[in-house]
């Protein structure tokens, strides 16, 4: 396959063809020749956004509990709910969800949530590619936990050599499982060379009871448990000093930033921009539809770049937003994704520069991160694959899921 013609974003904005064969881009130059290609003029071929946070079948309970405080939110609304969860509920959740994702570009996501089955089965059908956590949570009852993380293990074998889908360990967070029972879970991960997903630091309330009860924050137990490593993904990490920025930076920990999430949840605005200056590997997310509530995450690369301006103008630029959506991500989640290049995985979408939103193109960089909504989004490539042509879903019956999941939803909060 060739993309021809297009305007393709790799360290600058440039006129190039890409080649692709199989899943791989093979070359990148001016006037390359084959009998299967995509006219890409006036559209920019640019990598596929990557979504390292979200908790997909929660498209289930968008705008179900909205406007609540976060403890009330969870307790009195998601949790109950949650329960009553059936393997089908998150099969058509995790669909809409994956439409939605593909429609505003993103090609990969990494996923914690409930019956992780489902989002591979969704995965699967859809041609998008993921990384699937085992949801893990202890609640002070270890052997139930131990129970638990032996089922992941036991799903994480059936999840092998798939070409578009890997797993990690998803334990919830430091709040919901114990020093000891991380510890055991990422023995598990650095055995299996998996990525282990958490929350980390996202409310201060959270912080401060549990550095009442331990006599340190989340940051620096971990470090000392000897849980932190290259391979630990921190969802939020919204409230860190300087000195716990630093613990990340040395442990080589990647940090998953959920702008909207955070402002919406009030737990506060992430220090980004401080933690890109210390040298940490910011990916972004979108969290979950219930709290977000929306899964695109070029809304989310323009309220990331416009929080971290709120003192100085310059402290994130188009270019570093771009990076965090896409390279960062793909280096987060272990995928050689995230860039146009030789040799990397052809997760690619056609941004068109003839919409509303990126005209005039002075800066077609800023535009990306500024002005870009999904409308613009006119094609996706996934693995080689195209999932998404003109606008048209290609692997996926888009009418039928979103009928199924207004009828899964509607049941779940009134069941």
């Amino acid at each position: 396959m060739l993309i021809k013609n297009g305007w393709v974003l790799t360290n600058r904005v440039e006129k190039k063809d890409v080649a692709i064969e199989g899943n791989t881009i093979t070359e990148l130059g001016k006037s390359l020749s084959g009998s299967e290609y995509i006219d890409a003029s006036n559209h920019l071929v640019m990598p596929g956004l990557v979504n390292t946070h979200t908790h997909l079948a929660m498209t289930l309970l968008r705008g179900y509990a909205d406007d609540v405080p976060l403890h009330e939110w969870l307790t009195e609304y998601i949790w109950p709910r949650e329960m009553k969860l059936t393997p089908e509920d998150c099969y058509y959740g995790n669909l809409l969800g994956i439409v939605e994702m593909i429609r505003s570009g993103t090609t990969c996501f990494h996923d914690m949530y409930f019956h992780p089955d489902q989002a591979v089965k969704a995965v699967r059908d859809s041609g998008m590619r993921a990384v699937i956590s085992c949801s893990l949570a202890e609640f002070g009852n270890r052997a139930h936990a131990l129970d638990v993380l032996k089922t992941g293990l036991q799903f994480m074998k059936t999840i092998q050599n798939e070409p578009r889908i890997d797993t990690s360990f998803g334990p919830h967070s430091p709040l919901t499982c114990s020093p000891e029972y991380l510890l055991t879970v990422q023995d598990h991960a650095r055995k299996l060379n998996k990525i282990v997903h958490i929350h980390l630091h996202e409310a201060a309330d959270w912080i401060e009871k549990f550095s009442k009860s331990h006599g340190q924050t989340p940051i620096e137990c971990l470090e000392s448990s000897g849980f932190l490593g290259e391979n630990v993904c921190a969802a939020h990490v919204v409230h860190a000093t300087d000195k716990e920025l630093d613990i990340l930076k040395t442990h080589g920990v990647k940090v998953l930033h959920c702008p909207s999430s955070n402002l919406k949840l009030a737990n506060g605005i992430a220090p980004v921009a401080k933690m890109i200056k210390k040298g940490v590997c910011v990916a972004l997310g979108t969290d979950g539809a219930a709290s977000n509530n929306t899964l695109d995450l070029f809304a989310e690369m323009r309220l990331m770049a416009l929080l971290q301006k709120l003192h100085d103008p310059s402290a994130m630029t188009s270019g570093t937003a771009v990076k965090i959506a896409t390279e960062n991500g793909g280096s987060a989640l272990k995928w050689n994704a995230g860039r146009i290049e030789k040799g990397f995985l052809a997760d690619i979408i056609l941004v068109d520069l003839k919409k509303a939103c990126m005209t005039p193109g002075h800066d077609v960089l800023s535009n990306v991160v500024y002005a870009a909504n999904s409308s613009a989004v006119d094609t996706v490539i996934i693995d080689g694959r195209i999932v998404m042509e003109n606008g048209v879903l290609k692997t996926l019956h888009e009418d039928e899921i979103i009928e199924k999941a207004q009828e899964h939803a509607y049941d779940l909060v009134n069941r």
